[in-house]
């Protein structure tokens, strides 16, 4: 049985949204979803990763997929550019790139502080993306895409860019991967 790595998005844990729908859906499909806490007060995208790879060590790569959402999902990305997990599954992956910042508002920027910005900066999405050697799907819902092009945008980048990738575009569904669409997409490609 694989075991899926499972990180929330920004600011939130198992009970801030209906994660338990989304772990129950990949859990149906024969999988063991482990849900990876994160610590996201005052700290960086490679703290996110530190925390997410201390999990990661207990696990046989071979049987093990990296997961999340959002923000969550940037951090599995980047977990996945230094190992080799056996898929990598990225929900509404955010774009916080290097090539995404300029196109971003400057509330945005304002909200998720000048010290993230920076580490965000660095993190040139092409390269890393090279390091990406495993099956991986990309997951975006349809409303989100069309509200926040820029996610929408860095899901088709990202799927151009990652060899092995598969893009699904979520119908009738938002930023949320606990929405009754998102669910049903995870289960059919999953």
């Amino acid at each position: 049985m694989k075991t899926v790595l499972f990180v929330p998005g920004f600011k939130e844990q198992l009970n801030s949204r209906d994660y338990k729908s989304t772990i129950k859906a990949i859990e149906d499909k024969g999988y063991k979803v482990t849900f990876v806490p994160i610590n996201w007060q005052r700290t960086l995208i490679s703290d996110w990763v530190k925390e997410l790879d201390q999990v990661y060590e207990k696990h046989d790569p071979k049987k093990t997929i990296l997961a999340g959402f959002s923000y969550g999902s940037m951090t599995a990305f980047l977990s996945a550019t230094n190992r080799t997990p056996s898929e990598l599954w990225l929900f509404s992956l955010s774009p916080y790139f290097s090539d995404d910042i300029p196109h971003m508002k400057k509330s945005w920027l304002a909200t998720i502080g000048h010290r993230r910005v920076a580490a965000f900066r660095a993190l040139d999405f092409s390269k890393l993306a090279k390091n990406i050697t495993c099956k991986t799907l990309i997951f975006v819902g349809a409303v989100e895409a069309k509200k926040y092009p820029s996610t929408g945008n860095r899901s088709k980048v990202a799927h151009q860019t990652i060899k092995n990738s598969q893009l699904i575009v979520v119908p009738d569904a938002g930023h949320d991967v606990t929405d009754k669409n998102y669910l049903a997409a995870i289960q059919k490609a999953i």
